[in-house]
């Protein structure tokens, strides 16, 4: 493929309705001008050279009465002529020559216009001679072949044909400009459907399923809007049942797994009377039912962040005093958080402490214990980092660890017990539903770096 095709098609689709708009209005304007140009050109040359040429013979016939009727000299019959500005005329008569100006020789006249004999007849050429241009005509006085040669100027004829050229070059410019500009108003025309499209597409994958498109009168457009609309319809009843599925199997699943908690839990009260393998089962039941309570949980948790279920409303919050209090509520002690600057973020407190409790539990279960947590400003956002001291993750498994139970396939799993595989992603759908992001990365002290990037708010305003 050429690589100038290569470099259009890598363009924006914008630019190539601009590009196509301007080259059109360059073609045919440029067609358009070469047309007047060239029309325009013919004429007026033809024109001048019918001018010279009758301009010549008035002159040939002053000359000739001259000649036959006076024994003046031809140099003083050539002064005679009232010749226009800068013409000149030149005879040859007998092989012996006469000019109206000393200035222009013989010698200087061209080959095409100069004849050798008077049978070579009449004839007109396009001149320059000692740098300027001329029209020269050629005329036969007589049958003793005196030849007459008037040099017409055409400066006039060529500047007018420049400002000519000039002003359609002109032209040609200012219709490729306005070409461009109307590619631009039409492309935003073209482009303003794609960008509803697109808007409404990221507000959709952003969570807001109730967006839509606008319906439209044009016939062109209704059939994609409508499809769309359909589609997301069909999409958004799709995503409810499954929230609703999932919901209720947790709630359903609930009720049995509190009853087998507290079955289980009377039998722990008769540990003494049990036999020691009947003992070890018992620690192995109530080690899986703590997994599986924690596992509806967490499934609960997903369900309600996804169906927008919150316990809370936004406000900004202190993300210091935040990790303060999370610290003290997962039984954590808040010398291991290190605010190097403070900042407030417009958040659900119950949700993001839930999501913090998830990343240092994780680092507690997965990453050989929890260092230490940093939050601090950077431009327009609040970064929270939380490091521990494991053996860190992959490069390769840095975003698979985000997705549902991605944990049971990284190695990272603890003899003190495996997670549920939801923890991180509950995190992640909790803070891309503040606006955030949440990333994996390295510790430079070693083990795994989790980084919290939260939109940044003015605080709370204080009253002295």
């Amino acid at each position: 493929m050429p690589r100038g095709s290569l470099r259009l098609r890598r363009r924006g689709l914008r630019d190539r309705i601009i590009l196509s708009f301007a080259v059109g209005a360059a073609l045919v304007s440029l067609a358009l001008s070469l047309a007047v140009f060239t029309t325009s050109r013919e004429y007026m040359v033809g024109q001048r050279e019918r001018s010279a040429q009758r301009q010549t013979s008035t002159h040939a016939d002053f000359v000739r009465s001259l000649l036959y009727a006076s024994d003046a000299s031809a140099e003083e019959i050539l002064r005679a002529v009232d010749l226009p500005a800068d013409t000149v005329l030149l005879l040859d008569r007998q092989s012996t020559w006469s000019t109206s100006d000393p200035g222009i020789s013989p010698s200087l006249l061209p080959d095409e216009l100069r004849a050798a004999s008077a049978d070579e007849g009449n004839a007109t050429v396009h001149a320059t001679i000692a740098g300027h241009p001329y029209i020269g005509v050629r005329l036969v006085l007589n049958d003793a072949g005196d030849i007459l040669y008037e040099l017409a100027p055409v400066v006039e004829l060529h500047s007018t044909l420049q400002i000519l050229r000039i002003a359609l070059v002109s032209c040609a410019l200012a219709t490729t400009i306005a070409g461009a500009a109307v590619g631009f108003w039409a492309s935003r025309r073209v482009l303003k459907p794609l960008h509803e499209l697109a808007g409404t597409a990221a507000r959709i994958s952003g969570g807001d399923l109730d967006s839509r498109l606008t319906p439209t009168s044009d016939r062109d457009l209704d059939t994609i809007t409508t499809s769309f609309n359909v589609m997301v319809d069909s999409l958004h009843q799709r995503i409810e049942r499954e929230r609703r599925f999932f919901g209720d199997v947790s709630h359903e699943l609930r009720t049995p797994l509190t009853t087998l908690i507290t079955s289980v839990g009377v039998l722990d009260r008769q540990r003494h009377e049990m036999p020691e393998r009947s003992g070890r089962a018992l620690d192995l039941i109530n080690a899986e039912l703590d997994h599986l309570r924690r596992l509806l949980d967490d499934l609960l948790a997903l369900a309600r962040s996804e169906a927008g279920l919150h316990q809370d409303e936004p406000e900004p919050i202190s993300a210091a005093d935040l990790l303060t209090h999370t610290m003290v509520r997962s039984k954590r002690s808040p010398q291991l958080v290190t605010v190097v600057d403070d900042g407030h973020v417009d958040g659900r407190k119950l949700a993001l402490e839930r999501a913090l409790t998830n990343l240092m539990d994780n680092a507690d279960r997965h990453g050989g214990g929890l260092v230490g947590v940093t939050v601090r400003r950077l431009e327009a956002q609040v970064v929270i980092e939380v490091d521990d001291r494991g053996p860190g993750v992959p490069v390769v498994d840095r975003q698979r660890i985000f997705e549902r139970f991605a944990t049971a396939h990284l190695g990272r799993r603890s003899a003190a017990g495996g997670g549920t595989g939801l923890g991180l992603a509950l995190v992640a759908e909790t803070v891309a539903a503040h606006g955030g992001r949440v990333s994996c990365g390295e510790h430079p002290g070693g083990g795994a770096r989790f980084t919290v990037a939260l939109p940044h708010v003015p605080g709370p305003l204080t009253v002295p």
